[in-house]
């Protein structure tokens, strides 16, 4: 049985990317340089949000 953790990691992580490359491939070039710039931060507090969402879980 998948544990309800891997749902909602795998959930998060798909909507996560989806949105990331819509806005990337609707963004003007500045837009996009600007985005570069965020995208390590985004995926560091991705991280923790799962990370904490397991510590919940078990």
């Amino acid at each position: 049985m998948m544990k309800i953790s891997s749902i909602v990691k795998g959930a998060t992580i798909g909507v996560s990317v989806g949105a990331a490359v819509y806005a990337f491939a609707n963004a003007t070039s500045k837009e996009k340089r600007h985005l570069s710039k965020n995208t390590a931060k985004a995926i560091r507090a991705i991280g923790e949000v799962m990370t904490d969402i397991g510590d919940m879980m078990s």
